[in-house]
Protein backbone atom coordinates (compact mmCIF):
# COMPACT_ATOMS: atom_id res chain seq x y z
CA UNK A 1 0.00 0.00 0.00
CA UNK A 2 1.48 3.25 -0.84
CA UNK A 3 0.72 6.59 1.31
CA UNK A 4 -1.11 10.19 0.85
CA UNK A 5 1.47 12.79 1.10
CA UNK A 6 0.58 16.23 1.65
CA UNK A 7 3.06 18.96 1.62
CA UNK A 8 2.83 22.40 2.84
CA UNK A 9 4.78 25.54 2.92
CA UNK A 10 3.10 28.14 5.57
CA UNK A 11 5.16 31.26 6.57
CA UNK A 12 8.25 30.01 5.21
CA UNK A 13 8.18 26.74 7.71
CA UNK A 14 7.85 23.28 5.75
CA UNK A 15 5.71 21.03 7.00
CA UNK A 16 4.99 17.53 5.68
CA UNK A 17 2.52 14.60 7.03
CA UNK A 18 1.21 11.36 5.76
CA UNK A 19 -1.88 9.31 5.87
CA UNK A 20 -2.48 5.78 4.31
CA UNK A 21 -4.35 6.10 1.22
CA UNK A 22 -5.98 3.40 -0.92
CA UNK A 23 -4.28 1.09 -3.51
CA UNK A 24 -4.86 4.03 -6.48
CA UNK A 25 -2.34 6.31 -4.59
CA UNK A 26 -3.51 9.51 -3.89
CA UNK A 27 -0.87 12.11 -3.04
CA UNK A 28 -0.92 15.97 -2.95
CA UNK A 29 1.30 19.03 -2.59
CA UNK A 30 0.55 22.80 -2.08
CA UNK A 31 3.08 26.10 -2.85
CA UNK A 32 2.47 29.56 -1.78
CA UNK A 33 2.05 31.75 -4.53
CA UNK A 34 0.80 35.10 -2.73
CA UNK A 35 -0.43 36.12 0.68
CA UNK A 36 -3.89 35.27 -0.87
CA UNK A 37 -3.57 32.41 -3.25
CA UNK A 38 -1.73 28.91 -3.14
CA UNK A 39 -1.52 26.11 -5.76
CA UNK A 40 -2.02 22.57 -5.22
CA UNK A 41 -1.33 19.70 -7.02
CA UNK A 42 -3.19 16.35 -6.16
CA UNK A 43 -2.47 12.92 -7.76
CA UNK A 44 -3.83 9.47 -7.94
CA UNK A 45 -1.83 6.96 -9.37
CA UNK A 46 -4.60 4.04 -10.59
CA UNK A 47 -2.56 1.07 -10.64
CA UNK A 48 -3.34 -1.86 -12.64
CA UNK A 49 -3.91 -4.90 -10.87
CA UNK A 50 -5.66 -2.70 -7.91
CA UNK A 51 -8.14 -4.70 -5.54
CA UNK A 52 -12.09 -4.37 -6.57
CA UNK A 53 -14.35 -5.78 -3.98
CA UNK A 54 -17.54 -6.05 -5.91
CA UNK A 55 -20.97 -6.91 -4.40
CA UNK A 56 -24.29 -8.09 -6.75
CA UNK A 57 -27.75 -7.26 -4.78
CA UNK A 58 -30.05 -9.40 -6.70
CA UNK A 59 -34.15 -8.90 -5.80
CA UNK A 60 -35.17 -12.29 -5.79
CA UNK A 61 -39.08 -11.41 -6.23
CA UNK A 62 -40.95 -13.64 -8.32
CA UNK A 63 -40.59 -11.53 -11.50
CA UNK A 64 -36.80 -11.43 -11.16
CA UNK A 65 -36.33 -15.64 -11.75
CA UNK A 66 -35.28 -15.11 -15.80
CA UNK A 67 -33.14 -11.87 -14.96
CA UNK A 68 -31.26 -13.48 -12.25
CA UNK A 69 -30.66 -16.70 -14.04
CA UNK A 70 -29.15 -14.72 -16.77
CA UNK A 71 -26.97 -12.29 -14.24
CA UNK A 72 -25.25 -16.34 -13.18
CA UNK A 73 -25.08 -16.86 -16.97
CA UNK A 74 -23.36 -13.89 -17.39
CA UNK A 75 -20.86 -13.59 -14.66
CA UNK A 76 -18.22 -15.23 -16.10
CA UNK A 77 -18.32 -12.60 -19.00
CA UNK A 78 -18.13 -10.03 -16.76
CA UNK A 79 -14.69 -11.32 -14.76
CA UNK A 80 -12.86 -12.49 -18.03
CA UNK A 81 -13.35 -8.92 -18.83
CA UNK A 82 -12.70 -7.64 -15.71
CA UNK A 83 -9.13 -9.74 -15.20
CA UNK A 84 -7.73 -7.60 -18.42
CA UNK A 85 -7.46 -4.90 -15.64
CA UNK A 86 -6.99 -6.65 -12.80
CA UNK A 87 -6.97 -10.34 -11.19
CA UNK A 88 -7.05 -8.53 -7.58
CA UNK A 89 -11.32 -9.39 -7.23
CA UNK A 90 -13.83 -9.78 -4.62
CA UNK A 91 -17.49 -10.64 -5.18
CA UNK A 92 -20.23 -11.28 -3.24
CA UNK A 93 -23.91 -11.83 -3.98
CA UNK A 94 -26.33 -10.40 -1.67
CA UNK A 95 -30.36 -11.33 -1.61
CA UNK A 96 -31.45 -10.64 1.98
CA UNK A 97 -31.81 -8.51 5.18
CA UNK A 98 -28.80 -10.33 7.21
CA UNK A 99 -26.75 -9.37 4.57
CA UNK A 100 -24.74 -12.11 3.98
CA UNK A 101 -23.23 -13.41 0.84
CA UNK A 102 -25.03 -16.37 -0.36
CA UNK A 103 -22.11 -18.73 -1.25
CA UNK A 104 -19.45 -16.68 0.89
CA UNK A 105 -16.97 -13.92 -0.32
CA UNK A 106 -15.75 -15.64 -4.01
CA UNK A 107 -12.48 -14.66 -5.52
CA UNK A 108 -10.47 -15.43 -7.85
CA UNK A 109 -9.23 -18.83 -6.72
CA UNK A 110 -12.68 -19.91 -5.85
CA UNK A 111 -13.24 -22.94 -7.56
CA UNK A 112 -16.25 -22.88 -9.70
CA UNK A 113 -17.32 -19.24 -8.93
CA UNK A 114 -19.32 -18.93 -11.67
CA UNK A 115 -21.70 -21.74 -10.23
CA UNK A 116 -21.43 -20.88 -6.64
CA UNK A 117 -22.48 -17.04 -7.36
CA UNK A 118 -24.98 -18.27 -10.20
CA UNK A 119 -27.04 -20.18 -6.92
CA UNK A 120 -26.44 -17.84 -4.87
CA UNK A 121 -27.88 -14.92 -6.94
CA UNK A 122 -31.54 -16.46 -6.95
CA UNK A 123 -31.53 -18.10 -3.87
CA UNK A 124 -34.21 -16.03 -1.82
CA UNK A 125 -34.44 -14.80 1.90
CA UNK A 126 -36.41 -16.63 4.64
CA UNK A 127 -39.53 -14.20 4.50
CA UNK A 128 -41.57 -12.07 1.89
CA UNK A 129 -40.85 -8.60 0.94
CA UNK A 130 -37.45 -8.57 2.37
CA UNK A 131 -36.09 -9.19 -1.06
CA UNK A 132 -36.83 -5.73 -2.31
CA UNK A 133 -35.01 -4.18 0.70
CA UNK A 134 -31.83 -3.48 -1.41
CA UNK A 135 -30.19 -0.25 0.15
CA UNK A 136 -30.66 -1.67 3.71
CA UNK A 137 -29.82 -5.15 2.57
CA UNK A 138 -26.34 -3.76 0.98
CA UNK A 139 -25.95 -1.63 4.04
CA UNK A 140 -26.06 -5.02 5.81
CA UNK A 141 -23.31 -6.90 3.91
CA UNK A 142 -20.95 -4.22 4.39
CA UNK A 143 -21.66 -3.97 7.97
CA UNK A 144 -21.18 -7.78 8.28
CA UNK A 145 -17.25 -7.44 6.50
CA UNK A 146 -16.05 -6.59 9.54
CA UNK A 147 -13.97 -8.95 11.80
CA UNK A 148 -16.19 -12.28 12.74
CA UNK A 149 -18.70 -10.90 10.56
CA UNK A 150 -20.54 -13.35 7.48
CA UNK A 151 -18.95 -11.42 5.30
CA UNK A 152 -15.23 -10.63 6.68
CA UNK A 153 -13.04 -9.91 4.38
CA UNK A 154 -14.65 -8.45 1.99
CA UNK A 155 -14.28 -4.94 1.94
CA UNK A 156 -10.08 -4.51 2.02
CA UNK A 157 -9.30 -0.91 2.78
CA UNK A 158 -7.33 -0.17 -0.59
CA UNK A 159 -9.43 -1.61 -2.75
CA UNK A 160 -12.52 -0.46 -4.61
CA UNK A 161 -15.89 -0.91 -4.07
CA UNK A 162 -19.05 -1.10 -6.60
CA UNK A 163 -22.13 -2.27 -5.80
CA UNK A 164 -24.54 -3.06 -8.65
CA UNK A 165 -28.34 -3.72 -7.80
CA UNK A 166 -30.72 -5.47 -10.39
CA UNK A 167 -34.22 -5.46 -9.67
CA UNK A 168 -37.26 -5.04 -11.36
CA UNK A 169 -38.97 -2.39 -8.85
CA UNK A 170 -38.17 0.73 -6.61
CA UNK A 171 -36.36 0.19 -3.08
CA UNK A 172 -38.44 -0.62 -0.45
CA UNK A 173 -35.58 -0.65 1.94
CA UNK A 174 -37.47 1.09 5.83
CA UNK A 175 -37.73 4.64 5.19
CA UNK A 176 -39.08 4.79 1.37
CA UNK A 177 -42.28 5.15 1.84
CA UNK A 178 -41.80 8.18 4.82
CA UNK A 179 -42.65 10.96 2.13
CA UNK A 180 -38.98 11.82 2.66
CA UNK A 181 -38.24 11.63 -1.35
CA UNK A 182 -34.40 11.76 0.08
CA UNK A 183 -34.36 8.73 2.21
CA UNK A 184 -31.86 7.34 0.71
CA UNK A 185 -29.23 9.69 1.58
CA UNK A 186 -28.96 8.01 5.28
CA UNK A 187 -28.20 4.68 3.38
CA UNK A 188 -25.34 6.15 0.75
CA UNK A 189 -23.92 7.92 3.89
CA UNK A 190 -23.90 4.64 5.69
CA UNK A 191 -22.68 2.50 2.96
CA UNK A 192 -19.86 4.78 1.46
CA UNK A 193 -18.56 5.68 5.35
CA UNK A 194 -16.47 1.57 4.50
CA UNK A 195 -14.20 3.37 2.44
CA UNK A 196 -11.76 6.82 2.95
CA UNK A 197 -11.88 7.70 -0.28
CA UNK A 198 -14.85 9.32 -2.25
CA UNK A 199 -13.49 7.93 -5.81
CA UNK A 200 -13.18 4.50 -4.07
CA UNK A 201 -16.67 3.96 -4.28
CA UNK A 202 -19.54 2.92 -6.91
CA UNK A 203 -22.93 2.03 -7.77
CA UNK A 204 -24.05 1.05 -10.78
CA UNK A 205 -27.62 -0.90 -11.46
CA UNK A 206 -29.96 -3.11 -13.77
CA UNK A 207 -33.46 -1.32 -13.24
CA UNK A 208 -35.94 -0.17 -14.34
CA UNK A 209 -35.54 3.38 -15.88
CA UNK A 210 -36.60 6.82 -14.28
CA UNK A 211 -38.91 8.27 -14.12
CA UNK A 212 -41.16 6.42 -15.96
CA UNK A 213 -40.02 2.91 -15.45
CA UNK A 214 -41.38 0.17 -18.44
CA UNK A 215 -44.05 -2.52 -19.49
CA UNK A 216 -44.70 -4.40 -16.26
CA UNK A 217 -41.29 -2.50 -14.55
CA UNK A 218 -41.29 0.09 -11.63
CA UNK A 219 -38.66 3.05 -12.05
CA UNK A 220 -35.71 2.05 -9.85
CA UNK A 221 -35.86 5.07 -7.41
CA UNK A 222 -33.94 4.95 -4.76
CA UNK A 223 -31.01 2.86 -6.82
CA UNK A 224 -31.15 5.42 -9.36
CA UNK A 225 -30.35 8.11 -6.76
CA UNK A 226 -27.30 6.28 -5.65
CA UNK A 227 -26.32 5.47 -8.97
CA UNK A 228 -26.19 9.18 -10.07
CA UNK A 229 -24.42 10.69 -7.11
CA UNK A 230 -21.12 8.43 -8.27
CA UNK A 231 -22.13 8.89 -11.96
CA UNK A 232 -22.17 4.53 -12.31
CA UNK A 233 -23.72 2.74 -15.39
CA UNK A 234 -27.63 2.41 -15.11
CA UNK A 235 -28.73 -0.37 -17.79
CA UNK A 236 -32.45 -0.58 -18.19
CA UNK A 237 -33.82 -4.35 -17.25
CA UNK A 238 -36.36 -3.84 -19.91
CA UNK A 239 -33.79 -4.02 -22.77
CA UNK A 240 -31.01 -6.66 -23.93
CA UNK A 241 -29.34 -5.68 -20.94
CA UNK A 242 -26.64 -8.72 -21.01
CA UNK A 243 -25.19 -7.32 -24.57
CA UNK A 244 -24.03 -4.23 -22.32
CA UNK A 245 -22.37 -6.01 -19.42
CA UNK A 246 -18.90 -4.60 -20.48
CA UNK A 247 -20.43 -1.26 -19.69
CA UNK A 248 -20.45 -3.02 -15.71
CA UNK A 249 -16.98 -3.75 -16.10
CA UNK A 250 -16.13 -0.80 -17.23
CA UNK A 251 -17.65 1.35 -14.33
CA UNK A 252 -15.44 -0.92 -11.69
CA UNK A 253 -11.96 0.21 -13.17
CA UNK A 254 -12.99 3.54 -14.16
CA UNK A 255 -12.95 6.77 -12.19
CA UNK A 256 -15.22 9.89 -13.60
CA UNK A 257 -15.03 11.84 -10.28
CA UNK A 258 -12.14 13.10 -8.25
CA UNK A 259 -13.28 15.15 -5.34
CA UNK A 260 -10.59 17.49 -4.29
CA UNK A 261 -9.42 19.10 -1.07
CA UNK A 262 -9.08 22.47 -1.47
CA UNK A 263 -12.39 24.59 -3.07
CA UNK A 264 -10.33 26.04 -6.20
CA UNK A 265 -10.54 29.01 -8.87
CA UNK A 266 -12.15 27.68 -11.16
CA UNK A 267 -10.17 29.12 -13.95
CA UNK A 268 -6.92 27.66 -12.60
CA UNK A 269 -7.96 23.82 -13.10
CA UNK A 270 -5.19 21.92 -14.59
CA UNK A 271 -6.16 17.95 -15.17
CA UNK A 272 -2.91 16.33 -16.52
CA UNK A 273 -3.38 12.54 -17.51
CA UNK A 274 -0.39 10.27 -18.03
CA UNK A 275 2.25 13.41 -18.59
CA UNK A 276 -0.68 15.11 -21.59
CA UNK A 277 -3.22 17.50 -20.59
CA UNK A 278 -6.72 17.34 -20.94
CA UNK A 279 -9.72 19.20 -21.62
CA UNK A 280 -12.45 17.11 -21.42
CA UNK A 281 -13.55 17.80 -18.23
CA UNK A 282 -15.91 19.61 -16.17
CA UNK A 283 -15.71 21.29 -12.42
CA UNK A 284 -18.78 20.40 -10.25
CA UNK A 285 -18.96 23.19 -7.57
CA UNK A 286 -21.75 21.28 -5.66
CA UNK A 287 -19.50 17.98 -5.11
CA UNK A 288 -16.22 19.99 -5.30
CA UNK A 289 -15.07 17.47 -8.10
CA UNK A 290 -13.36 17.03 -11.21
CA UNK A 291 -16.06 14.63 -13.73
CA UNK A 292 -15.55 13.25 -16.81
CA UNK A 293 -18.71 12.19 -18.67
CA UNK A 294 -16.79 10.43 -21.20
CA UNK A 295 -13.66 8.15 -21.60
CA UNK A 296 -13.09 8.67 -17.69
CA UNK A 297 -9.70 7.55 -16.23
CA UNK A 298 -9.21 3.87 -15.66
CA UNK A 299 -6.86 1.51 -13.79
CA UNK A 300 -3.12 2.12 -15.40
CA UNK A 301 -3.88 6.03 -15.75
CA UNK A 302 -2.19 8.35 -13.77
CA UNK A 303 -3.85 11.46 -13.06
CA UNK A 304 -2.59 14.87 -11.58
CA UNK A 305 -5.00 17.70 -10.85
CA UNK A 306 -3.24 21.30 -10.26
CA UNK A 307 -5.23 24.37 -9.20
CA UNK A 308 -5.39 27.29 -7.15
CA UNK A 309 -7.15 28.46 -3.87
CA UNK A 310 -7.50 30.73 -2.02
CA UNK A 311 -5.72 30.71 1.58
CA UNK A 312 -7.26 32.22 4.47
Amino acid sequence: MKKRIIVGILAGCLGCQEKENTSFSSSSSSVGTSSTVREKQESWDLELGSGVDILFFGDTSGSMTQELQTLGEEVSQFIEELVLYTDDWQLIAVTGPDGCGVGGVLKANTANYSDIFAEGIITPPGEDLVDEWGLYNVQMALEESSDGGCNEGFIREEARLHVIFISDEDDNSPGWDSGNPAYWKEYYSAITSHKKDFEQVMFSGIIGPVPDGCDDVEPGHGYADLISETEGENLSICDNWQTDISRLVDATISYPLFSLEKVPIESSIQVIIDGETQNAWDYESERNAVYFEEDPPKLGNDVRIIYDYYFD
